[in-house]
């Protein structure tokens, strides 16, 4: 039964205050909480160093670990205050706040009633309380000084520059704690900092999916060579909430690249590392991060336009991979994604399309070697095809903007489009992750006459059973 401290006998306030004064008793304790030892490390840093810096993949308990932080804080100091952030309003609400809520509801303290999905919390009255902002106004961050603050920065690479000066006025005065959390997707700014030039003013804590209790001491290569089938050895894992050897195993086979340099959201989603992109990567992984969290935010909608869609065609492994775009004002869109394994897809092709027809203006086929055939399928269906061969040369033209003196073929053409429409936010509704890999692992190189030429990820000398599923429709994506 919850009882307020008011309630309770001289002996279990005691009890209560030695347990408070340790989080991580507090989370055994309190929240009924079983933590692993890197969640351990992570309360014993917050309790400990003003600062601390935690890039960890994902599903290792880092926002539940968090929220068990926020509320320790709360219990701990009758004057502690938390403030939480995150790039935008949803993720507050919907990922750390999510866990609070869930953490107060088993709590065997009594905290002050809350609507669903706010994000506010009250422990002993006014001045005792957890916040969780956004960053679009860095004003929210300011009237804490002098106070006992913890300040959590989960997502912490998506948050904005002011946001940070926001904060580095808060710890000017007062007990004041900085956590910043997050997937190490971009190899710049402040989250990045942290573990490089400031480095010695951050606790700093790198979780590996590999350091979690269901892949601690296997190594990659003997991940790799377990038995894939369905309720085997990867299906086999003692904390089925943390990160899975199945899902670690999938993500292999569709993020890893032969090499770090060309694999960035395999490092930084399952290693837990931030990504060295190649200086010749076509994308920027920070480009397409921001895609998908704009996707998130603001799912796309079907407005009725007209639309085109991109056909990369498969045999048996190999996926073949349908887009659907609406060519919207300002950004085009991505509206669908079908993607399809078989000998022969062109029935799942054609009804995928087929709600469409009257609006497609436009079905271009990867018509390279079986799409040509596949193609004349949809053709026979009433589709509007275009082969694309993005295998020919650029079409030249008169002027000092010949596309043919710069691109050594049409592919080379189509993914210079896509780079440069993702690096300026033109592109709504991307937020598959197998593409965004994809893309992200994308090279190119100068060939001897100066044209960009395109080079798709090298899959390494040694060919593994993961590597089974190949490449999915990469120039679907492209067209």
């Amino acid at each position: 039964m919850k009882n307020n401290e008011n309630e309770l006998s001289p002996g279990k306030k005691a009890y209560l205050r030695n347990i408070v004064r340790d989080p991580v008793l507090f989370a055994g304790e309190i929240l009924g909480a079983n933590l692993w030892e890197r969640e351990v490390e992570i309360l014993r840093s917050i309790q400990t160093h003003r600062r601390t810096a935690i890039r960890a993949c994902h599903g290792v308990g880092k926002t539940f670990t968090l929220a068990v932080a926020v509320l320790w804080w709360l219990a701990r100091y009758e004057d502690g205050i938390v403030l939480t952030t995150a790039p935008t309003l949803r993720q507050v609400e919907t990922q750390l706040w999510l866990e609070i809520r869930r953490l107060v509801a088993r709590a065997r303290i009594r905290y002050a009633e809350q609507e669903p999905n706010t994000a506010k919390l009250k422990l002993r009255g006014d001045d005792n309380f957890a916040l969780g902002l956004s960053t679009d106004q860095a004003e929210n961050f300011q009237g804490y000084h002098g106070k006992r603050v913890l300040i959590i920065a989960d997502e912490a690479p998506g948050i904005e520059p002011a946001i940070w000066d926001a904060i580095a006025g808060i710890m000017a005065g007062g007990k004041v704690h900085l956590v910043m959390a997050g997937n190490p997707t971009q190899p710049s700014g402040p989250f990045f900092d942290a573990f490089h030039r400031g480095r010695g003013r951050w606790n700093c804590i790198n979780i590996d999916a590999f350091d979690s209790p269901n892949l601690r001491g296997l190594t990659l290569e003997e991940l790799l060579q377990l038995d894939a089938a369905e309720g085997g050895p990867l299906d086999d894992n003692p904390v089925p909430y943390l990160v899975t050897k199945r899902w670690v195993y999938d993500q292999y086979s569709e993020w890893w690249h032969g090499d770090e340099s060309s694999s960035p959201v395999w490092m930084s989603r399952v290693r837990g590392q931030f990504p060295d992109q190649a200086e010749d990567a076509l994308i920027k992984l920070r480009w397409l991060e921001r895609a998908k969290r704009r996707a998130e935010e603001a799912p796309v909608r079907d407005t009725g336009g007209r639309l085109i869609a991109g056909v990369d065609v498969g045999v048996g492994e190999a996926e073949t991979v349908v887009y659907l775009c609406e060519l919207s004002k300002p950004n085009p869109k991505v509206l669908r994604l079908g993607a399809w394994r078989g000998q022969d897809t062109r029935g799942q092709v054609v009804a995928f399309l087929k709600p469409y027809c009257d609006r497609l203006t436009q079905v271009r086929v990867d018509a390279d070697g079986v799409g040509h055939n596949f193609g004349l399928h949809l053709r026979d269906q009433k589709f509007r095809v275009e082969f694309v061969h993005v295998g020919l040369p650029v079409e030249s033209r008169p002027g000092s903007n010949d596309p043919s003196l710069r691109f050594f073929n049409q592919k080379a053409q189509f993914y210079q489009h896509i780079a440069d429409l993702l690096e300026r936010d033109a592109i709504d509704g991307l937020r598959d992750n197998t593409s965004i890999g994809q893309l992200a692992g994308i090279r190119c190189e100068l060939d001897p006459r100066g044209r960009i030429k395109i080079e798709f990820q090298r899959k390494g000398a040694a060919t593994r059973r993961a590597l089974a599923r190949p490449r999915r429709g990469a120039d679907a994506r492209a067209g």
